[in-house]
């Protein structure tokens, strides 16, 4: 068995656990609360901007984690943790 280690930053392997997806998918879920609650042009900038969060746990992406040295896909972690059989 050959586990390859995980590359990144410890941020970006949090990011891209099933707690680092509930982060984002709660901080979407966030965005689009107090962009409801708001209302307008503000309210609908933010309900759009909430997206991006939502997308990003729900399809185990990380935008950011490049910026740290990670995996723009959380699969690829996923992917290393399991044993190969």
């Amino acid at each position: 068995m050959n586990a390859q280690p995980l590359e990144g930053s410890a941020f970006a392997r949090f990011m891209a656990s099933a707690a680092g997806r509930a982060v984002r998918l709660g901080f979407g879920l966030a965005l689009l609360a107090v962009g409801l609650l708001v209302g307008g042009w503000p309210g609908i900038a933010l309900g759009a901007a909430a997206l991006v969060p939502l997308t990003a746990g729900a399809l185990n992406l990380c935008p950011i984690a490049p910026t740290w040295g990670g995996h723009f896909l959380g699969s690829r972690y996923c992917a290393a943790r399991r044993p190969r059989q």
